[in-house]
């Protein structure tokens, strides 16, 4: 008898083993009903090992963690794990629901709507700010959008969404980030045969369209279903973009949000600039920083991230003085 639902990820070493733990953690302390299902972690590269400090924490929390090395056709492109990894447990993993999960959320809430109402194949979030997304026929982008439909099998090329942060109707382009979808459908295995056309042909990733994963996967939901549920706000909410979110996508505290999406433990290139974690999380405007769940996620990255340099200390104390970050342009 299959599971009612499991969950996936993709774990690599550095950055992605922290963030791995960070999200696996939090899911199992405040997923609620949902804390306690299994989760499966994938390693699928040659490169980037897992530490076995990690895969043993991962399995004190009942991760599956396994080294399968399927990512032999795109080693130097990461994002192709995704789609490689979702196939190989739809394939491999007897669950009704599927749910993907990068590695870098925070959960502070049970995700109930991964279960998804009867009668949808996939629940997701629109993308949060355009990119390489089209507008339509007069949108420089559009060309590369109507290629990508021929290839996944696209009929209905008019199927728009609006982004979170930008608040842009494009094409639908969804974020890859939270994907949960019903086994049956074969979305996972049809989204690896989509991209794996896509850079067969020779597409060049390279910084303006290295969301090729997230944009396949989106010509691939629109190839294979229109049973789409549009999760609530509160998944996968893009807490970088807070300050820039409309009323109405825009959440006031870690009670009200499942789950947040974001780089918590990258490095800052500029030594001298506060901390990446830190810039995040002090800088959010009309949000309530004094919230169990709030102090929780602080003191964690205050423990595990990297310690502050002299110029990163200083520079942090002063601005976040009381009233200082209300008028720093990028804080508002």
């Amino acid at each position: 008898m299959s599971m009612p639902i499991a969950f996936i990820m993709c774990t690599e070493g550095g950055q992605l083993e922290q963030e791995a733990l960070l999200m696996v953690k939090s899911f199992r302390k405040y997923a609620g009903s949902l804390r306690e299902d299994p989760i499966y972690s994938f390693h699928v590269r040659e490169k980037n090992p897992v530490s076995q400090k990690t895969v043993s924490e991962l399995s004190k929390l009942g991760v599956k963690h396994q080294q399968v090395i399927l990512n032999t056709k795109y080693p130097d492109y990461p994002l192709a794990n995704k789609p490689i990894i979702c196939a190989y447990a739809e394939q491999t993993i007897d669950a009704d629901i599927l749910v993907f999960l990068d590695s870098d959320l925070v959960f502070f809430s049970e995700p109930k709507e991964f279960l998804l109402p009867s009668g949808y194949d996939v629940g997701i979030r629109p993308e949060h700010h355009k990119k390489i997304g089209s507008e339509g026929p007069s949108d420089p982008n559009d060309e590369y959008w109507m290629h990508l439909y021929k290839l996944a099998g696209v009929k209905d090329p008019n199927i728009f969404v609006t982004t979170t942060a930008d608040q842009c109707k494009i094409k639908a382009f969804w974020n890859s980030g939270v994907v949960s979808i019903r086994r049956k459908a074969g979305i996972f295995t049809a989204w690896q045969h989509t991209l794996e056309r896509l850079l067969e042909e020779g597409a060049t990733v390279n910084k303006e369209n290295f969301y090729f994963e997230q944009s396949s996967l989106s010509a691939t939901i629109c190839a294979t279903t229109k049973n789409i549920w549009n999760f609530s706000p509160g998944y996968n909410y893009p807490i970088h973009s807070h300050n820039q979110l409309i009323d109405s996508e825009r959440l006031s505290s870690f009670e009200e949000i499942v789950c947040i999406h974001d780089h918590l433990f990258r490095e800052r290139k500029e030594k001298y600039r506060e901390r990446t974690w830190v810039k995040t999380l002090k800088y959010l405007k009309y949000f309530n920083k004094k919230t169990e769940r709030y102090q929780w996620l602080y003191e964690y990255l205050q423990i595990n991230n990297s310690k502050p340099n002299l110029a990163q200390s200083t520079l942090e104390k002063v601005l976040f003085l009381p009233g200082v970050q209300w008028f720093l342009p990028y804080a508002k």
